[in-house]
């Protein structure tokens, strides 16, 4: 499979002595290597056949152009895994990393583009229009570079301090380590710390217990369990865990009063923001001028508790006041007198059909573009008639 590669990038330098310059237009080793795997797909060519090389990396270039960079760096992944010397496979895999924007996937590309320009050295300036601002130089330089956390030892020393611990949990998690893998105390112990950051501190809490679960001397998971605790007002319950913490690491006693009181802070800045707040319905104003006109009335009914819609509304006609103190119940219907008090909005039935409904109050509401009368005939029980204006 190496010597296919081989005879592929060779036979792209033959091709570009046959044409002029200007022939070759902006197209580098890796474009003319994409568009010659495209082209091979698109006439069922060998280079792109079922479970080859070049079909699988055509699969990851895909992703790679609609930018799903987490799914081509893992499909590049399994290519490198496959064929560690393939140049296009290492720099596309460091470029989907690094354009994940996370440090610590940044740091791992940096092995791969190590590995990509010292296959193909032509790859160095292809990367400074990749990553404007970037220095190859730095790249390869064998100080920066970064050790996949995939192949770490089984002896990895310890990380020192709290900080060291957490990023150390963090880079394993972004490269695959051992150290985060599934079922282990640090899985969920980067878990706890994806809570904490958050200042979701209860969660926190139940993920550090899981980690201690599987490995209880370890004095970092104990401390940020006990900062979680404290955050949640449950001091008494965080004592033994910073006990066991400063046993591990006597240090961590210089920064507990300063790291409760910033989680303290969080976790009620959190709750807070969790609080429904209910806004008081508008006062109901009664009274004012009244709106003369044709009133439709609809009857609101309660349907009980529990049930869904809690109300129905029935249509059930409609009466006209008039400005002469009489109305008339529908078009045909029979009149009446009424009296009304503008301090208080309420209409009093003289006379007529709407004394003979007898409601407990009759309320007027000016409203903005609809005036309404409510008439209330018991507490489950009303009439909301409305009037243009």
């Amino acid at each position: 499979m190496a010597k296919t590669l081989q005879a592929a990038v060779v036979a792209f330098f033959m091709l570009c002595s046959l044409f002029p310059v200007y022939a070759q237009g902006p197209l580098d080793e890796l474009d003319v290597y994409v568009e010659k795997l495209k082209s091979s797909k698109a006439t069922g060519g060998s280079e792109t056949a079922f479970m080859s090389i070049g079909s699988d990396f055509l699969y990851a270039q895909e992703y790679f152009e609609a930018k799903n960079y987490s799914s081509a760096a893992y499909s590049f992944m399994a290519i490198v895994r496959r064929q560690k010397d393939h140049p296009f496979a290492n720099y596309q895999l460091a470029i989907a990393l690094i354009r994940q924007n996370e440090p610590e996937k940044a740091k791992q590309a940096q092995e791969y583009l190590q590995q990509a320009f010292s296959l193909l050295p032509t790859l160095k300036e292809r990367y400074s229009k990749d990553v404007p601002g970037a220095s190859s130089a730095s790249t390869t330089s064998s100080e920066t570079k970064e050790p996949s956390n995939s192949k770490e030892p089984a002896t990895r020393k310890p990380a020192q301090g709290l900080a060291a611990y957490i990023a150390s949990l963090k880079h394993s998690y972004a490269t695959g380590g051992r150290e985060t893998q599934m079922l282990s105390p640090g899985q969920e112990a980067h878990s706890g710390i994806q809570y904490f950051e958050a200042g979701e501190f209860g969660s926190a809490e139940t993920s550090f217990s899981l980690s201690l679960a599987r490995d209880a001397q370890n004095p970092y998971v104990n401390y940020l369990k006990a900062v979680s605790l404290e955050a949640q007002g449950k001091g008494a319950s965080a004592q033994p865990f910073y006990q066991k913490a400063l046993q591990g690491d006597a240090s961590l006693k210089n920064q507990y009063a300063q790291d409760v009181a910033a989680a303290k802070a969080s976790w009620a800045k959190l709750q807070a923001s969790k609080e429904v707040k209910v806004t008081p319905p508008a006062k109901l104003v009664y009274g004012g001028t009244l709106t003369y006109g044709k009133y439709t009335c609809h009857q609101s009914i309660w349907n009980g508790p529990n049930a869904s819609p809690a109300y129905r509304f029935d249509y059930k006609g409609y009466f006209e006041l008039k400005k002469d103190g009489t109305y008339r119940w529908l078009d045909d219907g029979g009149t009446g007198r009424y009296a009304y008090n503008a301090k208080t909005g309420a209409i009093t039935w003289l006379s007529g059909p709407m004394k003979g409904q007898s409601p407990q109050s009759s309320k007027f509401q000016k409203g903005t573009t609809v005036a309404q009368i409510t008439l209330a005939f018991s507490k489950n029980y009303s009439w909301e008639c409305g009037c243009k204006k």
